[in-house]
């Protein structure tokens, strides 16, 4: 009976999630989003021209929201140009084997509309990682988790429409034959990985 209640605590350390504060609240991290690459999740940073000395936190949806509510002007003309026609083409390997299995992989590739929605509304503005080396959650809406991973030392910042096409990228070259993926592509300095998430 005495090993039972040291056993029932180690096995509610490894299963519980991590409590995260956020600007309106505390927020729940699962422990799978814990080790993506035995990396650490920190929160996505945005910067933008536009909101001059202004750091925004959160996730690529909760920061387009700030911005609206403080600019809505700059949003009144959103047209859903693709990524891959309005940014110049980038290079970096894809490793579709990047999270797990086949339990990793989004439904299917509409499943990251959403996501991929807000990363392009940010356009230009900068996407950051405040971590050395760790990843930052970018999206998370109907399964479809989305990551930017700084692979160096000290903070890292990519164009948020970058990402969107980075997204579009991996699922046309890790799709399988039933619309499923998930895979990572590769930069020297940081990755963009896109796997199938409790959101």
């Amino acid at each position: 009976m005495k090993s039972i209640i040291p056993t029932l605590a180690l096995f509610a350390t490894g299963t519980l999630a991590v409590a995260v504060p956020e600007d309106k609240g505390w927020y729940i991290r699962r422990a799978e989003d814990i080790h993506l690459e035995d990396l650490p999740i920190v929160d996505l940073e945005v910067t933008d021209e536009r909101f001059e000395g202004m750091t925004f936190t959160g996730t690529a949806e909760s920061i387009v929201k700030e911005m609206k509510e403080l600019k809505p002007e700059l949003f009144a003309n959103d047209t859903d140009a693709s990524p891959e026609s309005s940014l110049e083409k980038r290079q970096g390997s894809f490793n579709c084997g990047w999270y797990n299995g086949i339990n990793d992989r989004v439904p299917q590739w509409m499943n990251c509309i959403e996501g991929v929605g807000y990363l392009q509304d940010l356009g230009t503005a900068w996407c950051g990682v405040n971590g050395s080396p760790a990843c930052a959650r970018v999206s998370c809406s109907r399964s479809c988790g989305i990551f930017l991973c700084n692979k160096l030392g000290h903070h890292l910042q990519v164009h948020c429409g970058d990402i969107a096409g980075d997204v579009n990228a991996i699922a046309s070259n890790c799709m399988d034959s039933v619309g499923r993926f998930s895979g990572a592509r590769d930069f020297s300095s940081h990755f963009i990985g896109v796997r199938r998430q409790s959101c």
